[in-house]
């Protein structure tokens, strides 16, 4: 089958536009969702205390739970939660919502109940950055960049009509640059397209449901929150009734929870109202190798079960966007298939890219725009900026003191800061690869550094911390570093190249099928 000169120039144009115009959202996405994957592992490399194993039994970490608990009740929060040690956190972990919403975590050793307060939370920062949901309206943008992508691996996949085996073995890096970034950007198309739509298709029906939730109850359910509940398969907890009472038994709660669902972990207990009458502790339960991953319960403050959902629950609506979600999040996924995400999304990361080199070597042949020169800074100090902030919050969690009062707020700052330097300075630079090559040089120097500091610090040898999840956090930023050592030097080795005008090399500059 082959497209028509016009349909194929409708379809190039339609990818060409919507790729470069989402291309820095959509390089943010994939690049930070490598750390996104690792959101919970990187808790022992964040804060050093979490490197040793877990201290107490579950029966003393539920009866010091207990004991917050009773502890917190008489201040009566509408929202309040604690989890049990885990091997990625083996302190237990509190949630209080001040009267703003936010909600601020701290941690309390197990053994001597002692609050240590706030501390890093750079694995799920870079996972809220992952969605760009730190900055305004940041959410709605990597959702809308997520449907943008669908018409991205659409009008890609038709554009290579016939194609497709070709372009998977074709790559030609001693060609010119535009046909070497042509290459890449094909090559790593066909190879991660499934990897592409399932994100892609996951992430904007996740979207688009958050979106829509208010106009769907408002119109199909007539505004009717129990309908909404019903749909959803979430009902919401008992108002609470005025009268004070104590806490639930978490001992009891929890072994309920696991007699309904013996094959699921419990590490957490939810509470609404507590310290009311109408009080409820709810208890999250998670299997792995599943996409429907997850349970839940809720226990009355009296002890009875008042209400369950099994895994897929009981909804069409659930059933459905449970698996959406395990796909995304990845929460079927053992160590190894992270490992696989995390490499995959790196590789679409540097597709994106490809493609943004690809059209400003295309326009170069003519007379770049202003729109050309802004896309080249924005590439330059958007994406390898990005690798920069990425090493700058590492080396913050690695500088700032401990007990820095607001130290999650530093981490966050200095992100950004690394990120908006390199993002104004690609305007004020002559050359935006050169500029970008010092960002990624610059990067790999600071994340090779990273390990060795911490070593100093904990004072051992780098690479023999004892922790698994140490080791594997060490061992993913030296290969990172390599990588932006390596990018790098290929920009500096293609601005050196000559273009090729071999038949061989050459590329059909105007776009017609072939």
């Amino acid at each position: 089958m082959k497209l028509t000169p016009r349909a194929y120039t409708i379809l190039w144009d339609a990818h060409a536009w919507a790729g470069v115009l989402s291309s820095v959202v959509l390089f943010v996405t994939f690049f930070l969702g490598a750390f996104a994957l690792f959101a919970e592992e990187l808790s022992p490399w964040q804060e050093p205390t979490f490197r040793a194993p877990i201290a107490v039994s579950e029966a003393q970490a539920v009866r010091l739970a207990q004991q917050i608990a009773d502890a917190e009740a008489p201040s009566r929060p509408v929202w309040f939660g604690i989890s049990l040690p885990t091997d990625e956190e083996p302190w237990l972990r509190l949630w209080r919502m001040s009267p703003d919403g936010a909600i601020k975590p701290l941690w309390v050793d197990p053994v001597s109940g002692r609050e240590l307060g706030e501390r890093s939370d750079l694995g799920e920062f870079l996972n809220a950055m992952h969605f760009l949901e730190p900055l305004p309206g940041g959410k709605h943008v990597t959702g809308i960049a997520s449907a943008v992508l669908v018409l991205l691996i659409g009008t890609g996949l038709l554009l290579q009509l016939g194609r497709l085996v070709r372009e998977f073995v074709q790559f030609r890096p001693g060609a010119s640059r535009r046909v070497f970034w042509s290459d890449a950007h094909k090559v790593i198309g066909v190879v991660t397209a499934p990897f592409l739509l399932v994100f892609a298709l996951t992430g904007g029906i996740l979207w688009l449901d958050d979106w829509f939730e208010p106009a769907v109850v408002a119109t199909s359910l007539n505004g009717d929150p129990k309908a909404k509940e019903r749909a959803v398969d979430w009902p919401a907890p008992p108002p609470a009734s005025g009268r004070p009472a104590g806490a639930p038994d978490l001992a009891h709660a929890l072994e309920l929870a696991k007699q309904r669902f013996p094959r699921s972990e419990h590490h957490w207990f939810f509470f609404d109202n507590l310290g009311d009458e109408n009080g409820l502790v709810h208890l999250p339960g998670e299997s792995e190798g599943t996409l429907h991953a997850f349970t839940h319960v809720r226990v009355s403050r009296e002890g009875v079960l008042v209400w369950e959902r099994k895994t897929g629950g009981e909804s069409v609506y659930t059933r459905v966007m449970d698996p959406l979600f395990g796909l995304h999040f990845a929460t079927w996924a053992g160590f190894p298939a992270k490992v696989l995400y995390a490499v995959l999304s790196l590789l679409c990361a540097f597709g994106i890219l490809a493609g943004n080199l690809l059209w400003l070597e295309r326009r170069r042949s003519k007379q770049p725009g202003r729109f050309d020169r802004v896309l080249a800074r924005l590439t330059s100090g958007g994406c390898a900026g990005l690798a920069l902030a990425v090493a700058a919050v590492f080396a913050a969690n690695q500088l700032l003191p401990a007990t820095l009062a607001d130290r999650p707020g530093w981490e966050h700052a200095a992100f950004h800061a690394a990120w908006a330097l390199a993002l104004g300075s690609a305007f004020l630079e002559r050359s935006a690869a050169q500029h970008a090559r010092r960002l990624l040089l610059g990067s790999s120097v600071v994340l090779l550094a990273v390990p060795l500091i911490d070593a100093a610090r904990t004072g051992r040898l780098p690479f023999a911390s004892g922790s698994a999840f140490v080791l594997a956090t060490e061992v993913g930023l030296v290969v990172l570093a390599l990588l932006l050592a390596g990018a790098a030097r290929a920009i500096s080795r293609l601005q050196r190249t000559t273009p090729s005008t071999s038949p061989a090399a050459a590329e059909t500059p105007a776009p017609v099928p072939t």
